[in-house]
């Protein structure tokens, strides 16, 4: 069950103690909202990040992709 939250007329609100215990944020800190059609989502800045870092995941050891990959065709297109 959700936790009604007032939103004051210029748009702040205060976040429950329980939701900032929940989320590590006890003594404040960074929050993405992400705004879809019909709910918001609330993720700490490490989430976020882990979310980011597991949807490309799956292209880290494609061929062609790595640092040092990209640093030879840098090399290769300046005629190094």
């Amino acid at each position: 069950m959700g936790i009604a939250v007032k939103v004051m007329e210029n748009g702040r609100m205060v976040l429950p103690i329980a939701i900032r215990r929940q989320l590590g944020l006890e003594k404040g800190g960074t929050l993405i909202i992400e705004g879809g059609d019909t709910e918001v989502t609330l993720r700490t800045l490490d989430q976020t990040l882990d979310k980011v870092r597991t949807a490309f995941a799956a292209y880290a050891d494609l061929p062609g992709t790595s640092v040092d990959d990209f640093l030879a065709n840098r090399r290769a297109d300046s005629g190094e």
